[in-house]
């Protein structure tokens, strides 16, 4: 079997979230090849050794296969050039990590991923840019099912997304194959970091205990209710711990800071931070914190398991299928809940410890061994 990937969304600096299944998959192969030949498509924008000093192994290939920059280039790249390699390369499966998939190429298994859809049925306040347009997602929505029902299969995140895909898009359930994310040592944690994989790294010793968020700042992520948990955190509790986003500020978010008073005590990084920095800034962390109205996934929870962290997270979408105590999940919209559970995640040692018992319990779910076999035997069942 032949399992060829588009790999132009491989080496952005980082490990994009729609991708990280593919780099999974891949760095797992080099340790222990799976059963299959692989052939990396991209163009003439990337140098061949790049992807060679990630994701050399013996049954690897990269095939450099026409020039896809600008807008017309790449739309003829995957209608015309990719459909042309497939079949002289005689693969059998071809998957894009970016719901864009080229036509039907004779005896070749068409498998495309989606993280999530919640863009077509949260508020459109709690979005931004092209997302918050009508007409945008109108035209999106209609893309993404046409490219998915030409699927074989496809391939998301969480079995809430999985129930999300069949309820929105009107994609059939047996199609819809769950592969949960893993965490690699050597992986840059949470994709929204920003810059390149060698831009500058921020020094992120803190000497005060900090409470963390890693993510974007779409509203959707609700840091506004990060702000206002901390800001009803008792007095003694909000001097000796500091609040850090790792992420960048709104004005809105600013405005909040100053009308709470709470100023000294939030941090918004915005900079780069290499593999080591996150690893940094997750261990160093009292708790972390992530209430948002939707996720996919949520990557950051799970890189708190693997950091010893404890969280409090959103009751709601796969926050609630990730993390299985009720005493670290809480209602995104019930601020006097978030501070409660918030303290007594700070105060309770036995809580505490209950909670690190069980996200230790869990951690064997996302670790990349199992992440891979479960990618792989979604994409050649």
């Amino acid at each position: 079997m032949t399992v060829a990937f588009d790999a132009r969304f491989l080496l952005h600096g980082f490990v994009h979230p729609h991708s990280r299944l593919v780099h999974i998959f891949l760095r797992q192969n080099r340790t222990a090849p799976f059963p299959v030949k692989v052939i990396l498509y991209t163009d003439r924008s990337h140098n061949p050794a790049a992807f060679d000093g990630i994701y050399a192994a013996p049954n690897v290939e990269i095939r450099i296969v026409g020039q896809s920059g600008g807008r017309w280039r790449r739309l003829a790249w995957l209608w015309f050039t990719l459909p042309r390699a497939l079949k002289r390369d005689g693969a059998t499966v071809f998957y894009s990590s970016f719901y864009f998939l080229p036509p039907r190429v004779a005896a070749v298994r068409l498998i495309n991923s989606i993280h999530d859809c919640c863009v077509f049925y949260i508020n459109p306040a709690l979005n931004r840019g092209l997302l918050s347009w009508p007409a945008y997602l109108w035209i999106l929505k209609r893309m993404m099912r046409w490219t998915n029902r030409r699927a074989d299969a496809t391939v998301t995140v969480s079995n809430y997304s999985r129930m999300m895909l069949n309820r929105h898009l009107g994609l059939p359930l047996k199609a819809l194959r769950v592969c949960y994310h893993g965490i690699e040592s050597e992986m840059p944690l949470s994709g929204d970091q920003g810059g390149g994989a060698h831009g500058p790294t921020l020094n992120v010793a803190e000497a005060r205990p900090y409470f963390l968020f890693v993510g974007s700042n779409l509203p959707k992520k609700n840091i506004r209710q990060c702000i206002a948990g901390f800001a009803r955190l008792p007095a003694e509790i909000r001097r000796r711990y500091k609040l850090r986003l790792k992420t960048g500020c709104y004005p809105e978010n600013r405005a909040q800071i100053d009308e709470l008073g709470v100023g000294a005590d939030v941090e918004f990084i915005r900079d780069h931070l290499d593999e080591s920095g996150m690893a940094a800034l997750f261990r160093g962390a009292t708790l972390l914190l992530l209430l948002s109205y939707d996720e996919g996934f949520g990557l950051p929870i799970i890189e708190a398991f693997a950091a010893g962290v404890p969280v409090l997270v959103s009751n709601r979408a796969a926050c609630n299928e990730i993390v299985t105590l009720a005493a670290c999940k809480a209602d995104p919209d019930d601020t006097a809940e978030i501070a409660e559970k918030w303290l007594a995640l700070v105060v309770d040692q036995p809580l505490r410890e209950r909670c690190l018992a069980e996200q230790k319990r869990l951690l064997p779910e996302y670790q990349c061994e199992t992440a891979a076999n479960a990618f792989y035997k979604a994409i050649v069942a």
